[in-house]
């Protein structure tokens, strides 16, 4: 079925088709942006046909590294698939803008620092601001559409490159998440003070985006972690630490393409090497800032399956109880 719809929005600007799974229903659309829009990239979208007013736009970009139609298209469906699977209970909407990655261009996919020096006549330029864009004309068309009064605040959803890009997102645009909710990314935290440039700070953030850091909204985002103790176990084979020996693969600090590579020194000489310890101190400094962040540690996990016992398989009911918690928040407020 997946190849069938890949192939159709090949040939076609925008699709939509209804999809039941037991006892949801489902409506899929897959829009490619037009000359109107304010976007230049797609998106997938996934709205319960039970979908309920005040409802939250739980948001997660691909994270696939290819610019291979066909498998950036699959990487969507399995993004979104898997966070509808997780909400189905809750009948929230879900979105996926489908970023590319692309062979010796910015890492649009983790929103690395060269991404705003991007000309403005390239269809990648700002990416964050497509994404933003994307987000909002989503949530006025579900109004419309269903008559409804979704959430103007998202809940932004990520694993490994898609939470490297949303704690990103989150530095430049607070004012429109209510909940970070981010596991495989806990080396690569941001500080949101001067202390570090962008992607690790905010020193220089100004100048990338063009507008100062919104310390208020920062402040009220619920920012919720998870990580696997043995998140550093598996080596990169072309990436080195301090010593010489390989650093860990998954630990953002180490990887220039992703953190330049003198802030990822700074980072670590004061926060420290290991990433778990690092990501502890980091919390606590970020937490007595006054922001909201917590982060759950699964013992003996690792990054993935490398050793059979991966962080991921647990993420599913992490991800579930902190949107769960969310909608809780927003009843009592």
């Amino acid at each position: 079925m997946e190849e069938k719809i890949i192939k159709q929005i090949k040939d076609n600007d925008e699709i939509e088709f209804l999809y039941q799974e037991n006892n949801y229903k489902y409506i899929i659309q897959i829009k490619k942006p037009q000359i109107q829009d304010k976007f230049n990239i797609p998106y997938l979208l996934i709205i319960p046909q039970n979908i309920n007013d005040n409802s939250i736009l739980a948001v997660e970009t691909n994270n696939i590294e290819s610019n291979v139609f066909e498998k950036v298209y699959s990487n969507a469906f399995f993004t979104a698939y898997n966070l509808i699977n997780i909400l189905k209970e809750i009948s929230a909407p879900v979105l996926v803008p489908i970023i590319p990655s692309i062979k010796n261009a910015p890492y649009y996919q983790q929103l690395s620092k060269e991404c705003f020096y991007e000309n403005t006549n390239s269809n990648f330029y700002r990416i964050d601001l497509q994404v933003r864009n994307i987000i909002e004309k989503v949530i006025e068309e579900l109004n419309s559409r269903f008559k409804l009064n979704i959430n103007k605040k998202i809940f932004l959803n990520g694993y490994s490159s898609s939470g490297v890009f949303a704690q990103r997102f989150a530095l430049i645009y607070p004012d429109i998440i209510q909940m970070l909710c981010i596991g495989g990314a806990s080396g690569s935290i941001p500080v949101p003070s001067d202390i570090l440039s962008y992607p690790l700070g905010i020193n220089d953030l100004y100048k990338l985006v063009g507008k100062e850091f919104d310390f208020k909204n920062y402040c009220l985002i619920k920012q919720r972690y998870y990580v696997g103790s043995l998140e550093d176990l598996r080596k990169s084979n072309n990436r080195y630490d301090e010593n010489g020996d390989f650093a860990a693969m998954h630990d953002m600090s180490y990887f220039d393409r992703s953190v330049p590579y003198d802030i990822g020194n700074k980072q670590r000489s004061i926060f420290g090497k290991n990433l778990i310890d690092r990501s502890k101190k980091e919390i606590q400094f970020i937490k007595e800032m006054g922001i909201d962040i917590e982060q759950k540690i699964f013992v003996g996990r690792s990054h993935n399956n490398f050793i059979g016992a991966g962080v991921n398989e647990l993420g599913s009911l992490f991800i579930k109880e902190k949107y769960m918690e969310m909608i809780s928040y927003n009843k009592i407020k």
